[in-house]
């Protein structure tokens, strides 16, 4: 006596779909997310009460406590401020200037780059500091 055996249902997953899709996110999380760009020289920004938030400028110079300069993430010497800096005064004319300064810069030093931007051209001049 032979029955008549139900068919078996082999059920297949098919998983290719899933890695698109796996993909597509990759690909979209990797394109819209942002990288922090590493500072040239390393600094501790001030703290500040009265800090006001303000929008990003395309040009800024960085002083370290040890007096390293770096503008737009590229180091240089104080004596080489004044020529690097005057093309993009030009360039971009009445831009203020973000002047990122570490916490334990003497004044001294401060004023010295200041002293070169405005020679350069430069009369707005913002110090960068962190929020209390």
């Amino acid at each position: 006596m032979e029955f008549e055996g139900r068919a078996r249902i082999h059920s297949h997953l098919d998983i290719a779909p899933l890695i698109d899709i796996v993909f597509l996110l990759l690909v979209f999380f990797m394109l819209t997310s942002t990288f922090l760009v590493p500072e040239a020289i390393e600094l501790e920004l001030p703290k500040s009460a009265t800090a006001t938030i303000t929008e990003v400028t395309p040009i800024t110079v960085a002083l370290n406590a040890s007096g390293e300069l770096a503008l737009n993430g590229k180091a240089l010497a104080l004596d080489q401020l004044r020529a690097a800096i005057e093309p993009l005064i030009t360039e971009n004319s009445g831009v203020t200037i973000t002047l990122k300064s570490d916490a334990q810069t003497e004044v001294q030093q401060l004023l010295q780059v200041m002293d070169e931007i405005r020679s350069a051209g430069g009369h707005d001049v913002a110090l960068a500091t962190t929020q209390k």
